[in-house]
């Protein structure tokens, strides 16, 4: 494999594989925790492969190399481009590499939906997310550098907790639409303690 060019910028894919390496790394007792949390903020903080070069290079089987997960696959074509989710008192989840199409219909009564997307394929650089919740919630986890916006929602004894709104960059952009009575919505990113995802 070719060393890439050190002033080449790293991706999001690129930093969160370094950091299942140091994971990976940390259980087998070769870094201690303060080494693992030094180590992921530095590559969270890198921008280029300059930055992120000596993070794994005393680590086995890296041989300094970074780690970058296979990229995913393009979008089928006629892959659909919209997915209808019609929980009625229901628990209903989707995580890990489903397929996020361009829109989401939620229809949900008395349920809890959860949309995780960290590690999901997004056929588009906008998902639009129309909702008719009647006493439910609605959490969607965003993968990094995506952001959400409310764009025109009809409240009633509702709330909306966007802990993911717009700070700039050109990140997929989640947009919210519909009516909400009774109901909780939460667009947030991934939470982290120590080697703990969700």
């Amino acid at each position: 494999m070719a060393t890439p060019d050190p002033n080449m910028r790293v991706s999001n894919a690129e930093r969160e594989a370094i950091i299942a390496k140091l994971h990976a790394a940390t259980e087998e007792g070769r870094l201690d925790l303060d080494e693992f949390a030094d180590r992921s903020r530095q590559a969270y903080e890198a921008r280029t492969y300059g930055e992120v070069a000596g993070l794994l290079s005393d680590l086995p089987e890296t041989a300094g190399a970074l780690a970058v997960p296979a990229a995913a696959s393009p979008v089928a074509a006629g892959a659909p481009t919209e997915l209808r989710l019609a929980p009625k008192a229901s628990s209903l989840e989707r995580k890990g590499d489903w397929l996020v199409p361009q829109k989401i219909v939620v229809d949900a009564k008395a349920s809890s939906v959860k949309l995780d997307c960290r590690h999901a394929v997004i056929s588009s650089g906008r998902v639009d997310i129309d909702v008719n919740l009647i006493a439910s919630s609605l959490e969607v986890v965003l993968p990094a550098g995506a952001y959400a916006v409310d764009d025109d929602t009809d409240m009633m004894m509702s709330s909306v907790d966007n802990r993911a709104s717009y700070k700039g960059g050109t990140g997929i952009r989640f947009a919210m639409s519909g009516r909400s009575k009774a109901s909780s919505v939460t667009f947030r990113y991934e939470r982290r303690f120590l080697w703990w995802r969700w």
